[in-house]
């Protein structure tokens, strides 16, 4: 079992951004759920965290014997509560988007507080330096998040997924985090899905001087460089939500925002081999390169929106080096099956960035809620104090806009209800909603790739809005509305993502155990 003093586990803390300190206070808190018990890497411990987001259980948890590891697992660093992502911010709870939109622009203006370098030789992420064959990520206890993650290649090894940061230098003054799932092939070795239109996809184009769906024709393999990165684990919550934040541009400097939340440098080192720069208090950090127009099969893995998505090429990605504390803690950030980290994080930017394009054109907009269970996106609560006929419309339309076509269905309310609460929302859709007067259906609108049901099979998405509109009905006169969301025999559609029974079985065991 590991010491209550997280501290005495590795070097000094290094300031406020400490990963130590940070478990610390969690701990002396009562804000820490412990798990005692040996727990295994692949899908035991995407299980339990799964369960226990169901259950309620809001506290960081930190498993202290992954089986065939010696290396514990914090999961759930930010979790998928409000009150996380507020702290990180400085901004009261109830006053989170509004605080965190403030707080964003705020920071955003005035440049942030600069990072600072300081001795490698004192940094806690270079107590352990691993190069050559020594760098082998068979070490670090990534999960294998669902049972089918991996699945639909001919080489699957286990289907270990690393879901955490990612930190790369677009310019020499710039640093940029993020998030891309990186399948772990071999010991030094993984494919990574950099998402279309992320920074970093922009800086690997870049790199390679080629966009990642160029024909092979254009390939320029004389003049295209590598783009290297580092994946780095134990970092405190502002790290974590930085990675998710795409208000900032990919070109800036995260880490100058991140000290700007703060009022305190972030406190850095360079690299081993690549041309980084990383917290120094990361615990493990992995580096590497993705040398141009090498390309794999990546695996099927459970997404955010609660499917298998299906195998697809992505860039291999070479390890060049592995740097840690002496006794390192693994952080990982979990997806899957909502409700889960990734989504609840995803959902509460894209519900500040809604918030504040809809108060640029109606200042009566009252709060925004982006459904972390339904895709992060692809469904928008928002309560306005309307004044005028055909402003939910134009809220409406206003976030279809602001979430670039991500999300599918929006629903407006009156400011008397709470969008947090479904019950709420379901008085408002059952007592002021008629369909032939409030249903607004677009058509053959941009979607995303991995919509379920616009897979180029059926048709386009469509945009779907819910809005309280004109106040004149015939007395005892309403509409019927009915809503298939079945889905249409012979259409081959992704996987689901499901419990596994027997695997539900030893998490009932595991859970007896740790909860009683």
């Amino acid at each position: 079992m590991l010491a209550t003093g997280f501290r005495s586990c590795g070097a000094s803390a290094m300031g406020v951004f400490d990963f130590r300190e940070f478990l610390d206070n969690l701990d002396s808190g009562g804000k820490l759920f412990r798990v005692p018990v040996e727990v295994d890497t692949l899908d035991e411990m995407g299980a339990f965290i799964a369960r226990a987001d169901y259950e309620g259980i809001h506290t960081p948890i930190l498993f202290e014997k992954p089986k065939g590891f010696d290396i514990p697992v914090l999961a759930n660093t930010v979790g998928h509560t409000y009150r996380s992502m507020a702290d990180a911010f400085g901004v009261p709870e109830d006053n989170a988007l509004p605080g965190t939109a403030m707080k964003m622009m705020q920071v955003l203006k005035s440049g942030g507080v600069p990072p600072v370098y300081v001795d490698p030789k004192k940094a806690p992420c270079k107590e352990v330096i691993l190069k050559g064959d020594d760098a082998d990520l068979s070490m670090i206890p990534a999960l294998r998040l669902n049972p089918q993650d991996g699945q639909g290649v001919p080489d699957f090894t286990e289907g270990r997924y690393f879901t955490s940061l990612c930190i790369s230098k677009p310019t020499e003054t710039a640093h940029n985090l993020s998030y891309h799932r990186f399948e772990i092939t071999g010991k030094r070795k993984g494919s990574v899905w950099v998402f279309r239109g992320t920074g970093d996809a922009l800086s690997m184009e870049k790199f390679w001087g080629a966009k990642i769906d160029d024909p092979s024709s254009s390939w320029d393999h004389d003049n295209a460089k590598p783009f290297p990165v580092a994946f780095v684990f134990g970092v405190t919550p502002e790290f974590i939500l930085a990675g998710a934040n795409s208000a900032l541009p990919h070109e800036s400097d995260d880490f100058a925002f991140i000290g700007g939340l703060r009022n305190t440098p972030v406190e850095m080192v360079k690299c081993e081999t690549v041309d980084v720069d990383v917290p120094a208090s990361a615990e493990i950090v992995v580096e590497g390169e993705m040398r141009p127009f090498n390309w794999a099969t990546q695996g099927q893995f459970a997404s955010f929106n609660g499917f298998y998505d299906v195998p697809r090429r992505r860039p291999t990605f070479d390890v060049t080096a592995i740097t840690m504390r002496k006794k390192p803690i693994f952080q990982h950030v979990h997806i899957g099956r909502p409700l889960n980290e990734c989504n609840s994080i995803a959902a509460f930017f894209r519900s500040v960035r809604t918030f504040v394009q809809i108060k640029e054109i109606m200042p009566n907009v009252v709060d925004v809620f982006v459904d972390p269970s339904a895709g992060c996106g692809f469904t928008v609560h928002i309560a306005i104090r309307k004044a005028r006929i055909g402003e939910p419309k134009m809220a409406m339309m206003r976030a279809y806009t602001a979430l670039a076509g991500f999300c599918k269905h929006v629903f407006v309310y009156d400011d008397d209800i709470d969008i947090r609460d479904p019950r709420e929302r379901d008085w408002a859709l059952a007592h002021r909603f008629i369909p032939d007067r409030d249903l607004m259906i677009i058509p053959n609108v941009m979607g995303m790739n991995i919509e379920p049901m616009a897979q180029g099979i059926v048709g386009s998405n469509s945009k779907l809005g819910v809005y309280d509109g004109y106040p004149e009905i015939p007395l005892n006169v309403r509409s019927f509305m009915g809503v298939d969301c079945t889905v249409p025999l012979n259409l081959k559609v992704m996987e689901r993502v499901v419990p596994d029974p027997d695997i539900e079985a030893r998490i009932d065991q595991l859970w007896k155990q740790v909860v009683g």
